[in-house]
């Protein structure tokens, strides 16, 4: 008995020994990833192994170049963001340091950061089409092989990869997933690296008639696709760790992934509905009338559409949670193309009239619809199938401009800046350019 008491004894003491060294041990950064859903340029998630200080994070850390940031958050996990309005120069060294609420001290450490987005590019070269990646110093990498055609390009909205529809020109089609290993936060004294295309997959069994693709920030794909002309098809949805699940809604046209995650905006003839996916809680909202999904806002909940009215106008709206659609622009031109900074603070869009023979006009308004700015894009027109993306991290929008005097020589990606609208062709010839997010 006095025994057992001796082991029990040193068993208790052992305990509270281990207690005593953990309570004394520093806090850890465990995890420290970088995400784009944020009211600002971009954001840093961070979590330690125990609750910290924010205001001694607040005096501690540092950031080069000196831009304007805060802390949110209590104890952990929390963010780190930097504030609207703000252009991003080239990649940022992050210092972190502070202390617990214990006031034990986080061991100081650097870390090399570049949130910006990279440019993406179907590119024609001898034999067919290409998509390139545009490096930082301004060159270009193939990631694919030359096929006869490649008809849709989406880039996974983690950054992780692209999804690519190629064509033999012939009708037939095959849809790829391409992996991308991206490097743009590391700690020191590690190094940025541009990114390094994997092993090309295939993610279609039988050739395909078409596909529409769409992902969201999680990395998920979802593809509606079709082998013949004669069958409805098939939606399906890859999820980032490689599971596909069958989604049984029907729609009207291109059913599109909710940024955030979760959910799926599906356009049906009563109008635009909004689904949960496969694993969360049934639910289905209804948003009636003759509207498409123009663009995602960065802020969750936040989306452009445009509405078709029956005497042909068309008016762009901005629709918030629990609020009815706001009303931006109306008008008889067509709305070609639209972005947003935020949660819809400044809107983009692209018009044209062809019945005048007008040449397209980019508009920047406020939430409210008051013309912040107008350019009308002479000599430009606006390649077919192509969209209008912002990157909040330089401020600028991307177009997929061709002149409006035909010739051999192929559209070109237009960097536009978001406040003066000034146009920035980059010198290549493309078919179409997208971003690539920074992974």
């Amino acid at each position: 008995m006095k025994r057992a008491l001796l082991v029990l004894a040193g068993g208790v003491a052992l305990a509270a020994l281990q207690q005593q060294l953990l309570l004394r041990r520093p806090p850890r950064l465990v995890e420290l990833t970088s995400t784009t859903a944020s009211s600002g340029p971009a954001a840093l998630d961070l979590r330690f192994s125990r609750p910290m200080q924010r205001s001694s994070l607040e005096r501690s850390s540092a950031l080069e170049p000196r831009l304007a940031w805060r802390w949110l958050g209590e104890g952990n996990p929390l963010r780190l963001l930097l504030l609207p309005q703000q252009t991003i120069p080239g990649p940022l060294q992050l210092l972190l340091a502070g202390v617990d609420r214990r006031g034990l001290s986080l061991q100081p450490q650097r870390w090399r950061w570049d949130p910006r987005p990279r440019l993406l590019a179907v590119v024609s070269v001898p034999g067919g089409e290409q998509l390139q990646l545009q490096r930082r110093d301004s060159s270009w990498l193939p990631l694919t092989p030359v096929w006869p055609q490649l008809a849709h390009v989406m880039p996974l909205g983690d950054g992780s990869g692209v999804a690519v529809l190629s064509g033999d020109g012939q009708g037939s089609h095959q849809l790829w997933r391409l992996p991308l290993h991206q490097r743009n936060l590391v700690r020191e004294p590690g190094g940025l690296e541009e990114p390094k295309p994997g092993q090309l997959a295939p993610l279609s069994d039988a050739p395909l008639l078409f596909a529409h693709l769409s992902s969201n920030r999680r990395g998920d794909l979802l593809v509606q696709a079709s082998t013949t002309a004669l069958e409805p098809g098939t939606t399906v949805l890859h999820t980032r760790r490689g599971e596909r699940q069958a989604l049984n809604q029907n729609a009207s046209g291109p059913m599109q992934l909710l940024p955030e995650g979760g959910g799926v905006v599906v356009p049906e003839l009563e109008g635009l509905t909004l689904h949960s996916l496969p694993g969360q809680p049934s639910r289905r909202q209804v948003l009636p009338g003759s509207r498409e999904l123009s663009s995602f806002c960065p802020v969750s909940g936040r989306a452009l559409l445009v509405r078709h009215w029956p005497d042909y106008r068309r008016s762009l709206e901005l629709v918030e949670p629990g609020q009815p659609p706001r009303q931006l622009w109306i008008g008889g031109e067509a709305v070609l193309a639209s972005a947003c900074d935020r949660g819809g603070e400044r809107v983009w869009l692209v018009i044209n009239d062809w019945n005048r023979g007008s040449q397209p006009q980019l508009l920047a308004l406020d939430r409210r619809g008051q013309q912040l700015k107008q350019r009308v894009l002479t000599g430009w027109q606006v390649e077919p199938g192509s969209a209008m993306a912002f990157d909040p991290t330089r401020q600028q929008l991307l177009l997929t401009l061709r002149r409006s005097v035909q010739g051999t020589e192929g559209a070109r990606a237009v960097l536009v800046d978001g406040q003066t609208l000034q146009l920035h062709p980059v010198d290549k010839p493309v078919r179409l350019a997208l971003w690539l997010p920074a992974g």
